[in-house]
């Protein structure tokens, strides 16, 4: 590895013009001089770079409760909650943004719990939910969610 790039390396990365300042107002003792690499560093490259924003795939909005439901599944958690349970369940009203959440010992239990939230939610506001929107997970995709929809 060339002189200045292990300086860089040892500096955190600082830029090759800050490590000339050093150097020239010799402000590091036993920091020897070093001619700029010519080749750039990975980590430099990696870390400036930039992501692009996730692309919104609708700026449609519910414009009542219950109109639109976003649901996932997540887990296995390890270690599991002291019930057993290995996996959260969630639901989150489009226009309220509120969030319902259920711990599931295992994903086959996911339309169980689907119909005891539809259940719940359509009493409480008067109205049926209209669209569950998924990450398309196994769980959604069943022949018997299917056949309750």
């Amino acid at each position: 590895m060339p002189l200045a790039q292990v300086w860089h390396s040892r500096y955190g990365h600082l830029s090759y013009s800050g490590l000339k300042t050093l150097l020239e107002h010799d402000m590091v003792k036993g920091l020897p001089s070093f001619k700029p690499p010519t080749e750039l560093c990975e980590h430099c490259l990696k870390g400036k770079h930039q992501r692009d924003p996730f692309p919104r795939q609708s700026n449609w909005r519910a414009s009542q409760l219950l109109q639109l439901i976003h649901s996932d599944i997540c887990g296995p958690i390890n270690p599991a909650s002291n019930g057993n349970k290995r996996y959260i369940l969630t639901f989150i009203d489009d226009l309220s943004r509120k969030v319902w959440v259920y711990f599931l010992m295992e994903k086959g239990e996911t339309l169980g719990v689907f119909k005891e939230f539809k259940a719940l939610v359509e009493k409480q506001v008067g109205v049926p939910i209209q669209i569950l929107r998924t990450d398309r997970g196994g769980e959604y995709l069943s022949k018997e969610f299917a056949e309750f929809q």
